[in-house]
């Protein structure tokens, strides 16, 4: 594990933040790294009357050499992680958390799409961070019986289809669907899951499709291989 990226655009990064936003003159922005986590991080924070307060950390993931961050939209209840290539993708992003930080920018304006188009099935959104910076990031497409009925059509399945009947603790029971898939059109990995969901006598039922990109493929099982580690412990 090498930390040189994460030096050279630590160094990148404190010569380009200066100019990047002259809104930035109007408050004490400060840059910070810690080194001590499992993940590296950049650290920027707002001086205010009373304290410190951080609005945006950037981490550094020295097995896979990329940074990245995440970003919680409220109103579509998506967590996307954003993976930067260079510092002005890193910068740019900072940029738009400061903003949204100060709550001198509209939320919806640090999208390229408004995000009613959620609703019509995308399985893309591209958020943007300045002038000609994007950064495009998968997310979690939940849509209605027609809208997926449509998505699975442009599916290739590729595995057998998975039936999982789970209980917990609390007796509520489970009746989970999984099956993989690839996109028919661009080649990305789909990942469908259909849930029931028994509670107090009551059905509750969850239909979803979670697009991926190969080269996302090998994270995402490391993912799911640290979780089961957890678990085993």
């Amino acid at each position: 594990m090498s930390l040189e990226w994460f030096h050279r655009m630590e160094n990148a990064t404190r010569l380009g933040l200066p100019d990047l936003c002259e809104t930035f003159d109007d408050f004490e922005i400060m840059f910070d790294t810690n080194t001590t986590t499992f993940h590296p991080e950049f650290v920027f924070s707002i001086q205010t009357l009373d304290d410190v307060e951080e609005f945006c950390i950037v981490n550094f993931d020295p097995n896979n050499q990329e940074f990245y961050s995440f970003y919680f939209h409220e109103e579509a209840n998506i967590q996307s992680k954003v993976i930067f290539g260079d510092v002005d993708e890193l910068l740019g992003f900072v940029h738009a958390s400061f903003h949204e930080y100060v709550g001198d920018i509209d939320e919806e304006d640090l999208f390229e799409q408004d995000m009613d188009d959620l609703d019509e099935g995308l399985s893309e959104e591209t958020l943007l961070y300045g002038d000609d910076q994007e950064i495009e990031y998968e997310e979690l497409v939940h849509s209605d019986e027609d809208d997926l009925e449509e998505l699975k059509e442009q599916v290739e399945w590729i595995s057998n289809d998975k039936h999982i009947h789970i209980e917990d603790e609390d007796r509520d029971q489970y009746s989970i669907h999984l099956k993989l898939g690839k996109d028919i059109e661009t080649g990305d990995g789909v990942l469908y899951r259909h849930t029931i969901m028994k509670h107090d006598d009551q059905d509750i039922e969850d239909e979803m499709i979670f697009y991926f990109k190969e080269d996302e493929a090998s994270y995402i099982a490391d993912l799911l291989n640290e979780y089961l580690g957890q678990r085993s412990h």
